[in-house]
């Protein structure tokens, strides 16, 4: 196992998780990548690990360009498990090395393994540190998505290390963007942003704004997870798509999320999906029994319309679509439009349950739609009507 060179005398040195099908509680049908970065110079650097697992790729990787003996820096941009993971076997091998991080990055290091002997260079936002001809920058991004965040800059080379910004849990032959599937790879950039960001989008917009402020100029981006993206036009692609999922733009089009027992709310669902259609707007439509939740989530950056319909259980929201209503409330995508639908048997408005958490996370809502056993033409004509009102909000 060698490095592979991304630039001049800087290499990844990662591994690539081939197996990995869930990650925080999502599906990650394409597995992932540990992304690892080594920077020849006059003070070799080594950026992020690896997780735990994955040690001995990252360190026949880096036994393949030099000896450990001559790290001089290990940066660490994020603490979390999937990349601090191989920290303590790579220090073993190179006491020497100097951690770089920030205080909130030294103390989550401290929580974590047995930091005995580290030696350390704390950072603030805008510090830099000269490893020879090269001058790394730190940028520190509190809660996108730990509070020690943050993303090295390498500014002679206009590469950005931004950890788990602008990533994907993609594991291929690729390393480049440009040589992989685009679609594929756009998609699981959105998941991963839906999935695991969404909760910091506030976060994500000042990191952006901070970033331009600082006047980088950047021409690649390469992340702890997934490809790296090189050249101007695909830079600009993730940084535009991001800036857009940021800020709530939206496409405009619906997602309809549902489980049904008897066929009854499937049914409502597809009503729903047919006034969408008529209308011209783009719509997706999942049950619950067929589709991941992370699946879904996915298609929630670029929609406006968010539909939940529930089959009533024991009085009480159907486990699948209360899990699912769970798994939303903790990421908190806001500025959607949202209906609750769904069907019971004695017990009607249930459904205000999901109502309660669209209003709690903000969105605009119209009165939830609720029918008893199975929906008679009638019932399907005034449930197209509630869609049409979705629809009109401003």
């Amino acid at each position: 196992m060698k490095g592979v060179e991304i630039k001049k005398d800087i290499y990844w040195v990662g591994a690539k998780d081939w197996n990995l099908q869930e990650f925080h509680g999502y599906a990650t049908p394409h597995g992932s990548t540990y992304n690892s970065y080594l920077i020849m110079d006059e003070k070799i650097t080594l950026v992020d690990g690896v997780k735990h697992y994955m040690v001995n790729e990252q360190i026949e990787r880096i036994k393949s360009l030099t000896d450990f003996s001559k790290i001089a820096y290990i940066v660490v941009n994020h603490v979390e498990m999937d990349h601090s993971g191989s920290i303590p076997q790579l220090m073993k091998l190179a006491p020497q090395a100097t951690i770089i991080t920030n205080s909130a990055g030294k103390q989550a290091l401290e929580a974590h393994f047995d930091t005995t002997g580290w030696n350390y260079e704390i950072i603030k936002m805008g510090d830099s540190v000269s490893i020879g001809k090269r001058t790394l920058t730190f940028m520190t991004t509190p809660m996108l998505h730990w509070p020690d965040s943050m993303m090295t800059y390498v500014k002679e080379d206009k590469l950005l290390l931004p950890n788990d910004g602008f990533g994907q849990h993609y594991c291929g032959d690729e390393l480049f963007f440009k040589d992989a599937p685009r679609e594929v790879v756009l998609h699981d950039a959105q998941s991963y942003f839906a999935n695991i960001l969404y909760p910091y989008v506030a976060q994500a917009e000042k990191a952006l704004q901070t970033a331009a402020s600082l006047n980088l100029d950047i021409d690649m981006i390469a992340p702890s997870h997934g490809l790296i993206w090189s050249g101007k036009e695909e830079v600009e692609l993730i940084l535009g798509l991001y800036d857009k999922w940021a800020k709530g733009e939206n496409k405009g089009k619906a997602v309809i999320v549902y489980d049904t027992m008897w066929g009854a709310t499937e049914k409502l669902a597809e009503t729903a999906m047919g006034v969408f259609q008529d209308a011209g707007i783009p719509v997706s439509k999942y049950c619950l029994r067929t589709h991941e939740m992370s699946e879904i989530i996915a298609d929630f950056p670029d929609a406006e319309y968010i539909l939940i319909g529930n089959p009533t259980l024991n009085n009480q929201l159907y486990p699948r679509v209360a899990g699912f209503v769970t798994y939303l409330r903790g990421l908190a995508p806001k500025g959607k439009k949202g209906l609750a639908f769904g069907s019971y048997g004695w017990k009607p408005g249930v459904v205000k349950q999901i109502q309660s958490v669209f209003e709690e996370l903000g969105w605009q809502t119209v009165e939830p739609f609720d029918e008893k056993y199975t929906p008679k033409s009638d019932v399907l004509e005034r449930f197209k009507e509630r869609v049409k009102e979705l629809i009109a909000l401003k």
